[in-house]
């Protein structure tokens, strides 16, 4: 019996050429569903014209006193990011480390693509800028 594993590709954000075909080149698999994480993360409500209700949330967050209370309401507002608009993955954990030296978050996210068994992990900055 054949197993089917399903491939995912997206358009590389750079829009270089493929030297190849001369179309604009892709990601694929785990490099494509990062980026899909890290948008989702840095993509705040109504900032997407016709998909107003795509987004984080964690602006407001990020304005708060560095605590473990922020980091833990930054945790669970990635998760619930990803678990509602990142259909392609699965989180394992997220780890938020405030680094007050430099004045953001790092935020380590550790998942599993659906039709994978590795796990892959994504670092996101989350900077507090206005």
């Amino acid at each position: 019996m054949a197993t089917y594993k399903k491939s995912y590709k997206d358009l590389s954000f750079d829009f270089t050429a493929n030297p190849q075909t001369g179309d604009v080149a892709t990601v694929k698999d785990a490099v494509s569903v990062k980026r899909g994480i890290r948008n989702i993360i840095m993509t705040q409500g109504f900032e997407r014209l016709f998909q107003p209700e795509i987004g984080s949330g964690i602006k407001n967050l990020l304005f708060e006193p560095m605590t473990p209370l922020t980091e833990q309401r930054l945790s669970d507002a990635c998760r619930d990011a990803i678990d509602a608009w990142e259909k392609r993955a699965s989180v394992i954990d997220i780890t938020v480390i405030s680094e007050e030296e430099y004045n953001r978050y790092r935020v380590a996210i550790k998942f599993s693509i659906n039709n994978s068994l590795v796990e892959e992990q994504v670092d996101v900055f989350l900077n507090r800028e206005r």
